[in-house]
């Protein structure tokens, strides 16, 4: 059964600068959203840019492998043949769309392709899972063509061993779209109530997970604090209360803007699937540092993926 994904975004800069990061291969480490995954992944680059034939091959342990071919250019749109060979064999037709909006570039990227009819089940969340490699992909691209960097690094810290406690939050379904203003207003709360108004403190600065509906493009988050130095605090019954638990992790680690760090989560889920690590409980987030205190560039997070023995 065919299926399509189509990501846009708008960036700040004329086409002719956009389509160097796009028509040369050499560039698309910078800003691609699978090879961010695995840094030291084997990528090799032949032909011209720009000029059909040119192509790049990567070979990696966790995202696997694949060709990515320029089938035909012009001013306006690149067209690629993308095959896979490993963890599956498959095949895409991509292209990308330039749009001159003023002094700015709407870019598109469109995936073309297929699955067998009896996984027509997996459609809608094949669809998603790539636009959402699609979308980090192209928050990528705009910061590199804006700023010429990525304000975000994505390291791999393998398991640890964690120490839980016990939590109080504020626990919400919401559009995962919707999911940062939402996650914003709840932080701002907990600050008000438990920093301002309680004057109390707290060790831990987390959301907690407990569901991710990628069908349905929704997820379940608690956001929280640990609840050890809190004693005598009044809060309002909207609160919830939970126990992370003692363990091993998976930790990955992400300094910079909170806007790449789905570069995090993505790393830590290709990782497990490609080492066939079970987990247990609830991913989460810990904050290390408050945007209310340090710069973008400044912020540090962990993504914990707790795991089975």
């Amino acid at each position: 059964m065919k299926f399509d994904v189509q990501k846009s975004t708008i960036i700040d800069a004329p086409i002719s600068k956009v389509r160097e990061l796009v028509e040369d291969f050499n560039h698309w480490n910078s800003w691609s959203p699978w090879t961010v995954l695995e840094p030291n992944c084997a990528v090799s680059v032949s032909g011209t840019s720009n000029k059909p034939g040119h192509s790049m091959s990567w070979e990696g342990e966790i995202i696997g492998s694949g060709k990515n071919t320029l089938r035909l250019t012009n001013p306006q749109q690149l067209h690629y043949d993308l095959e896979f060979f490993k963890p599956w064999k498959s095949k895409a037709q991509v292209s990308f769309l330039f749009e001159e909006l003023d002094e700015k570039t709407k870019v598109t990227w469109i995936m073309n392709s297929s699955m067998p009819f009896f996984m027509f089940f997996m459609i809608k969340t094949m669809q998603n899972m790539i636009g959402m490699d699609y979308d980090r992909g192209l928050r990528m691209l705009k910061e590199m063509t804006e700023h010429d960097h990525v304000n975000g690094t994505t390291t791999n810290n393998g398991i640890v061993e964690y120490k839980g406690f016990s939590y109080v939050g504020i626990q919400r379904r919401v559009a995962i779209s919707d999911m940062p203003t939402a996650m914003q207003k709840d932080f701002e709360k907990l600050v008000n109530d438990i920093v301002i108004d309680g004057k109390k403190g707290a060790m831990h600065w987390v959301c907690i997970y407990p569901k991710f509906d990628i069908k349905n493009m929704e997820a379940t988050y608690i956001a929280a604090v640990s609840d050890e130095d809190l004693g005598g605090l009044d809060l309002g019954a909207e609160y919830v209360k939970g126990k992370i638990n003692d363990g091993n992790s998976l930790e990955i680690k992400h300094d910079g803007a909170y806007d790449f760090l789905g570069n995090a989560w993505s790393m830590g889920m290709i990782y497990m699937r490609a080492k066939k690590i079970k987990g247990k409980d609830f991913p989460f987030e810990q904050y290390w540092n408050s945007p209310m205190e340090v710069s973008a560039e400044e912020l540090k997070t962990s993504v914990y993926f707790p795991l089975k023995k």
